[in-house]
């Protein structure tokens, strides 16, 4: 579990600490009861950032636009260019994907030193963040829930494509009794992605990962390779291949993060030349 990030609900003016939940997929759903004239989302991060995957375990069936304001000069300021994944027919959350945003190019971010100084933040004592909101258009379907806020670079369609074995019903159920995804796995291997990445000194923090489609080749493999692992000796040829084939597709010159932490990816940044050493 990645806990890079606090997320804060304010229900009416009761702020509930969704950061232990929505910070672990292995973890419970929490129910997101918006109600747009008195609640707000807040995610206060390490670093900016600009996009996070949202698992939807109810969907909501309201009509409603998400949009996304960034703490910038002691105010709140409209983040720009937003794609909502989420969304499906005009309603947000209606089921899980990436919600993504840019910065406006005349405004950018400012790390606060206290949470109390946040306007519509009320909790003390987080310290040193940069900070974002998260609204909605309208009321969200009561019993709307959330499993998890982070990062998933991959779908089992586009690991299927690698390797087509995988899209077996039975191999799943094998792994796992009522299993019918390799979503979990997905996971893992975008946790293990973002620890590589920070071993070598590529990023300090997963919000530096701007780009992030460009990690959907290696996360695929991973995955892969972290599915064969747990279906035993009878599969390590595979997982070995699985493994090789990761490190290749890590090995990048390009790995397009934020390094001046501006949540905004530079020419200059693009053409940052990093190395990988597989393991």
């Amino acid at each position: 579990m990645l806990i890079n990030r606090r997320i804060i609900f304010d229900d009416n003016g009761t702020e509930i600490d969704f950061s232990v939940d929505l910070n672990n997929f292995r973890g419970s759903s929490v129910t997101l009861d918006y109600v747009t004239a008195d609640d707000k989302l807040y995610v206060a991060s390490d670093m900016p950032l600009n996009h996070l995957w949202v698992e939807v375990t109810t969907a909501n069936d309201q009509a409603s636009i998400a949009s996304v304001d960034i703490w910038f000069n002691k105010d709140w300021v409209s983040a720009v260019d937003l794609l909502d994944h989420t969304s499906a027919a005009g309603v947000t959350l209606a089921q899980s994907g990436v919600i993504q945003w840019k910065t406006d190019r005349n405004e950018g971010w400012d790390m606060e030193q206290d949470s109390e100084d946040v306007t519509g933040v009320d909790a003390v004592g987080i310290y040193n963040r940069y900070w974002l909101r998260i609204n909605f258009s309208a009321d969200l379907a009561a019993g709307t829930e959330l499993k998890y806020l982070g990062h998933k670079f991959a779908s089992d369609d586009a690991m299927y494509t690698e390797y087509p074995d995988l899209n077996n019903a039975n191999l799943k159920l094998a792994f796992a009794s009522g299993k019918t995804d390799w979503n979990d796995q997905h996971f893992i291997a975008a946790e293990d992605l973002i620890d590589d990445l920070r071993k070598t000194d590529i990023i300090k923090s997963p919000s530096q990962i701007l780009d992030f489609e460009r990690f959907e080749d290696p996360a695929i493999h991973k995955a892969a390779e972290i599915i064969y692992r747990g279906m035993g000796r009878a599969y390590i040829e595979n997982r070995k291949d699985a493994n090789s084939r990761y490190n290749d597709s890590f090995n990048m010159t390009f790995f397009n993060v934020d390094i001046d932490r501006d949540g905004n990816l530079s020419y200059r940044e693009r053409r940052q030349r990093s190395g990988f050493v597989g393991r």
